[in-house]
């Protein structure tokens, strides 16, 4: 299966702070800038051409996207895929 691995993001020291899996962090990012562009999850699923229920599964952090549905949502909320990981 092709996808984005689960990469944990270890931010450091034993401070508490847990590590946050790559595909949660994205799922993060992609409802932030879905939230932004005032869309509901159904409303960038028909977009990008993919199920409400699978958006949310992406934005949950359950399911690392696969490359090509990631471009379709980057496509579907006027961004290039590379914006989708602007911060990361």
């Amino acid at each position: 299966m092709f996808g984005i691995p689960n990469i944990l993001v270890d931010y450091g020291g034993n401070d508490g702070r847990m590590a946050i899996s790559f595909p949660v962090r994205l799922g993060r990012r992609l409802s932030d800038l879905r939230e932004k562009h005032g869309l509901s999850q159904t409303q960038l699923a028909d977009m990008a051409g993919i199920g409400r229920a699978h958006l949310s599964q992406i934005e949950n952090g359950a399911v690392a996207a696969r490359i090509d549905t990631l471009y379709a949502l980057a496509q579907a909320l006027d961004l290039k895929l590379e914006e989708l990981f602007k911060g990361f």
